[in-house]
């Protein structure tokens, strides 16, 4: 794969973009560096208060420690507010307290930024001071943006719109249902067996579902023993099914056939009613988890959340995303996830 370049401040704001895959708000995002190659990147939503700063800054030195080969990082704080007194007071001993953790972590800071509505400005750390403005205009300019645009990446406003926009009727919501009576009522090696054979057709087939089929697979989804087995089919390995979970193998998954049933999922969300939602969406954010992609993974769960709160799956990753628990894969330079 091609090199990247970072030249400009724009550059690396276009990057962390890209990355994400969305533009993030009122958020700090660090990457990780292993000397010139990126690391993970991580991002969480900013504290309200200064007083939350060295607890905050010991939590990000705690996900990233999970990067063993980190030889440095970078941070960038989203704003959607212009920097005053209050933003000082927060910024300031939040990103002093955060150099000195990435430190103890082995990962000095090699360069901070803060990206305000309308500009970009170098973060001075010791002591706390700003860079001059340069106009926020100049990520989508810089010649990196245009670069991963042209490889195919984009930037979304958000992660709501990273979803496709959804389209739910009272027959497909039945055929659903139709389905997931007919599974229940089936042994458990015959419900299965089907539900491996059709979403295997599915992701191996290369033809697009009809609707029959989409209302099937939402059912299956909708069986936890369905759902896990399916979610370990993904990646194309005869493993035991709890290393699969785990983003845990020797050889690398398919990652082009996981690209394929995330497309699959993406449709499955499109077409679930409120009470089928919460399955396409936690798998969803199962192959983002394996991706290293956690933040979108962590929001994908709660946004799962908001269909069914006791949606058991979601409140388990949940949770090991919140004790900085990070995919096998992920951290493997030969087995990760790569976009750019």
């Amino acid at each position: 794969m091609d090199t990247l370049h970072i030249t400009t401040p724009a550059d690396l704001v276009s990057l962390i973009g890209h990355s994400l895959g969305y533009w993030p708000h009122e958020s700090l995002v660090c990457i990780s560096l292993q000397k010139n190659r990126m690391g993970a990147t991580l991002r969480l939503d900013l504290p309200t208060t200064p007083d939350h700063a060295h607890m905050y800054a010991r939590r990000v030195g705690g996900y990233l420690r999970s990067d063993q080969d980190a030889t440095a990082a970078v941070f960038a704080i989203f704003t959607d507010t212009n920097r005053d007194d209050d933003s000082d007071a927060l910024f300031g001993p939040l990103v002093e307290s955060l150099a000195q953790q990435l430190a103890l972590a082995g990962m000095p800071i090699q360069a901070g930024w803060i990206v305000g509505p309308s500009s970009i400005a170098e973060f001075r750390i010791h002591p706390v001071s700003y860079g001059p403005d340069i106009p926020l205009g100049t990520v989508q300019s810089s010649l990196l943006n245009a670069e991963l645009i042209f490889r195919g990446s984009q930037i979304r406003e958000s992660l709501a719109l990273a979803l496709p926009s959804r389209a739910v009727t009272p027959e497909f919501t039945a055929e659903v249902e139709t389905h997931l009576n007919a599974a229940v009522a089936q042994s458990s090696a015959q419900r299965t067996a089907d539900a491996v054979g059709l979403w295997s057709s599915l992701i191996d087939g290369g033809e697009e579902p009809t609707a029959a089929q989409l209302a099937e697979v939402l059912a299956q989804l909708q069986i936890p023993e369905l759902r896990d087995r399916l979610i370990a089919d993904m990646p194309g390995l005869d493993l035991p099914m709890e290393l699969l979970l785990f983003g845990e193998s020797n050889p690398a998954p398919d990652w082009d056939r996981i690209d394929t049933a995330e497309g699959l999922l993406r449709q499955l969300y499109a077409v679930a009613a409120p009470e089928h939602a919460a399955a396409p969406l936690t798998v969803l954010g199962c192959i983002a988890w394996w991706k290293g992609k956690g933040s979108i993974a962590s929001d994908l769960m709660d946004f799962a959340g908001t269909f069914d709160p006791d949606y058991r799956l979601a409140r388990l990753m949940s949770q090991m995303l919140g004790c900085g628990l990070v995919a096998g894969w992920a951290t493997s330079k030969t087995q990760a996830y790569r976009t750019l």
